[in-house]
């Protein structure tokens, strides 16, 4: 008895038990049982002879088994006793026989090889915890009330050394997987980069979680078959898209109703004739677990109707059958995983992501405190995806802020620069006039002239430019004849290019080609393509336009044999208000918006439009257009 008080260590504790029960409750055999997570019981302490604790040290008999001897026990206070005969030619028990002395058989109180006498170790709330099973009286015969009394004693002190020893080791589970769920969550709240978060947190979670196999998966940005994912350990393989899919649906379903999934695999066999076949495995048991699951013991399942206690409740079984699990049996088979634990990522009501943990055959199930952990790490990193994810949504809207902002400090500077010139020299003219009226030179009208048409032109870009980018107007409808806007456009520019010493031609195209959309706007592409051309070649040169029609397209082509663009500059050449870095492009005025109002419009209208150009040997600018539906 100073031993169990003693405070000692659970297995001493045990043996002492089943000493004490051999002596001073006079039993040649005694074996304490206590039950597994998974409901089976297994011996740990035997009193008697060699052969005895050879034949029961560490055999298991599942509680279903166990269960159906207890069901039909004499009640004896709070032991349970199976007379002779009770249980027919079959006992599920694991006490051995013992030879009998056949004389005594008429003595109702005397002990017969086939009884059996069992005591539920219980915890103070009624929880089983295993039983004190004993056989071979000392004295031959069945316990009377003062050793049964005594052997109650023995069994509710093996009781609180079980329940001791479980409150035991699961605080100290609870204290390891807090400390666990802590560290990941501080390691994923320090980074700013969804990847790192992922590749960071996949082996610590292993460790913490026992976990033959990990997959950890982010969600992409509004997008859930693809983004950033990480496996433990590194060679275990990628998904199907199958069963990415498969594993995605599974984690949103979960999320919504806040609940970690696990399931249970077992390799399944057929028997034919006298050669048993492998069949495909099949899924014994899905379960869904609370992501914060409680332990509360109020949900319980009584044990032989209540005399022998009760157990906790396991959670009911699921969709044992769903119709894509051969695509998770597919990966899971070279894994030989048995356990599989499955926690969505997530935050608010978003699932952004999941948690796979996987455990081989033979090894434990999870714990009610590894769900919960899973449960914890997973809302955890979902927490730190989406903090990673705004930050990055904060990053690409401070880089759009700042675009605006030079957009709108380029566009003042641009716009000031263009109208100070010409409103310069309108004013210097102006003051010469207004000094004379009457002797006033032509040239000055001519300057003045000059100058107004240019801050003209400036304000049609910009109107035009504003109308392109203005997502409440859309293109007008209507018929274009693309031949005739080449026409029109070259014609325009032939004096400035007669002027000039350039070449403009036009390569004729029989009869009209056909676009739908914008007449105006269609005709300031050839307008613009055009003037550029012949503005940017030196005297001397030349510049060709052409169209031509396939059976879905139309092609405008403007090629000139000007300064040409270098690498550099065809990069932001579409941009507004970005101007050519060749000094003789440069010195030329323009306002950098014509080829950009070109672009739009071009996109505007379902089109393209390429540059093949080469510094100092001219450009190539090719405008291809979808032919009209009313095109024959």
């Amino acid at each position: 008895m100073r031993r169990i008080n003693g405070g000692a260590d659970v297995n001493s504790v045990l043996d002492a038990v089943v000493e004490g029960v051999a002596q001073a409750v006079g039993f040649g055999v005694a074996a304490i049982s206590y039950l597994t997570r998974d409901l089976t019981f297994h011996i740990a302490a035997v009193s008697g002879s060699a052969e005895a604790r050879e034949q029961l040290l560490g055999m298991e008999v599942p509680l279903s088994s166990m269960e159906d001897e207890l069901t039909v026990a004499d009640q004896w206070g709070s032991l349970l006793f199976i007379p002779a005969g009770r249980l027919g030619d079959v006992s599920t028990g694991w006490l051995p026989a013992v030879d009998a002395d056949a004389s005594a058989s008429l003595d109702p109180d005397r002990w017969r090889p086939e009884d059996t006498l069992r005591s539920p170790l219980r915890s103070p709330d009624g929880e089983l915890l295993g039983l004190l099973s004993v056989d071979v009286p000392v004295d031959g015969r069945r316990p009377d009330q003062s050793r049964r009394e005594l052997l109650e004693m023995y069994s509710d002190l093996a009781g609180i050394a079980l329940h001791n020893a479980r409150r035991a080791t699961e605080l100290e589970e609870q204290v390891r997987l807090a400390g666990a769920v802590e560290a990941i969550h501080s390691n994923a709240t320090r980074s700013l980069e969804v990847t790192h978060i992922v590749e960071s947190s996949v082996q610590p979670i292993a460790e913490a979680l026992g976990a033959d196999h990990l997959w950890l998966r982010a969600f992409a940005d509004g997008e859930r078959l693809s983004g950033t994912s990480a496996r433990y350990p590194d060679s275990m393989a990628a998904g199907s898209d199958a069963l990415l899919g498969l594993v995605t649906r599974t984690a949103n379903e979960a999320w919504a109703r806040r609940r970690v999934s696990l399931v249970r695999i077992e390799a399944g066999g057929a028997t034919i004739g006298a050669t048993e076949h492998a069949t495909e495995p099949v899924v014994t048991e899905r379960t869904t677990a609370p992501a914060g699951p409680s332990l509360d013991a109020q949900d319980r399942t009584l044990v032989a109707g209540g005399r022998a206690g009760w157990v906790p409740r396991r959670p009911p079984r699921e969709d044992p059958e769903d119709p894509e699990q051969h695509v998770l049996f597919e990966y899971v088979r070279p894994l030989d995983a048995q356990t599989i634990l499955l926690a969505p990522l997530g935050a608010g009501n978003d699932c952004l992501g999941y948690l796979v943990l996987l455990r081989r055959t033979g090894g434990p199930e999870f714990s009610p405190y590894e769900v919960q952990a899973a449960g914890q790490i997973a809302r955890n990193l979902g927490q730190a995806v989406l903090n990673a994810r705004l930050l990055e949504r904060e990053h690409v809207l401070v880089g759009q802020l700042e675009a605006l902002d030079h957009y709108k400090s380029d566009l003042i500077s641009t716009v000031s620069h263009e109208l100070r010139t010409p409103l310069t020299a309108i004013t210097g003219h102006l003051e010469l006039i207004e000094d004379d009226p009457a002797s006033a030179p032509s040239k000055s009208f001519r300057v003045i002239g000059r100058n107004l048409e240019r801050v003209m032109a400036l304000i049609d870009d910009l109107l035009t430019l504003k109308k392109l980018t203005d997502t409440d107007t859309s293109a007008a409808a209507g018929v274009v004849d693309l031949h005739q806007a080449a026409l029109d456009a070259v014609a325009a520019f032939r004096p400035t290019a007669q002027d000039k010493g350039i070449t403009l031609a036009l390569t004729p195209h029989a009869g009209p080609l056909l676009i739908s959309g914008d007449r105006d706007e269609l005709e300031r592409v050839a307008l613009n393509l055009v003037g550029n051309a012949v503005k940017y070649t030196p005297p001397g040169g030349a510049v060709t336009v052409t169209t031509a029609r396939t059976e879905r397209f139309v092609r405008l082509v403007v090629q000139d044999t000007g300064y040409g663009i270098s690498p550099r500059d065809q990069e932001e050449l579409f941009t507004e208000f970005f101007r050519s870095t060749n000094p003789d492009a440069l010195a030329l005025p323009g306002t950098g918006l014509g080829l950009s109002i070109v672009r739009r419009i071009v996109q505007r209208h379902g089109g393209s439009i390429l540059l093949d150009s080469h510094l100092g040997r001219g450009s190539t600018f090719t405008v291809r257009l979808p032919l009209s539906r009313t095109t024959a």
